[in-house]
């Protein structure tokens, strides 16, 4: 027995044929994901300041390769240090917050800008004032942390934090397009997939290639005029 050959033309009639099918998943899942985008999830807003680490005031400028080798290892032990449980107590006592420790170092982020001496400590959360202000707090305390670890070192601000004027997430548009790509994708699996298990003759062509013999004649399909 041959294989049977799809050809692309019977695939465009597929499509047609389900094509209210296609656009029901497809406008369903854009719609779920417009609902859930602006109407569940709550918004997120992300504060942002920068700290320079560096050499004490009046120290000798320049750098030589042990000052390097230093602050690079620096650079990872204050990158701990901000992320301390105990630093992060100290930091919430002066802010007016509902917020755990646990909680605030979950929505908290603090990276080495790369080939820099300097931090940057990110804070998500869903109030713009409430980011803000964590942030500032665990700012201040993490320079006057510092003071105890390196006595020689400079950490300053060099990036004043300030509130957020609008959410980094939910990604709104970003979701809508992504639900409509999987719908329309589902949609169209879904076709291919009711059409493979279809196994009715759509026409003489494949009745004569299954069987193997000729077809003679054709009853037309006689609407009802009434």
């Amino acid at each position: 027995m041959e294989e049977q050959v799809i050809s692309i033309s019977e695939i465009i009639d597929s499509l047609k044929k389900r094509w209210k099918l296609i656009v029901v998943i497809t406008l369903c899942a854009t719609l779920l994901s417009g609902v859930v985008s602006f109407f569940v999830l709550k918004p997120q807003y992300e504060a942002t300041t920068k700290v320079f680490i560096g050499k004490e005031e009046g120290a000798e400028q320049g750098y030589n390769q042990s000052d390097v080798i230093m602050y690079k290892q620096l650079m990872k032990t204050y990158l701990e240090t901000v992320k301390t449980k105990d630093l992060i107590g100290r930091a919430l006592e002066d802010v007016k917050t509902e917020l755990e420790v646990k909680e605030v170092l979950a929505g908290l982020t603090v990276t080495n800008v790369a080939d820099t001496q300097i931090l940057e400590i990110k804070f998500k959360g869903k109030n713009p004032e409430e980011a803000r202000d964590i942030v500032a707090a665990v700012t201040g305390e993490f320079i006057n942390t510092s003071k105890t670890l390196v006595a020689n070192g400079n950490v300053r601000v060099i990036e004043e934090v300030v509130v957020p004027e609008n959410p980094v997430s939910p990604n709104k548009k970003m979701n809508i397009a992504i639900a409509f790509i999987l719908g329309l994708m589902v949609s169209v699996g879904i076709c291919f997939l009711l059409e493979f298990m279809d196994n009715s003759f759509k026409n003489k062509e494949q009745v004569e290639q299954e069987l193997g013999i000729p077809v003679i004649g054709l009853i037309p399909l006689m609407e009802d005029d009434r």
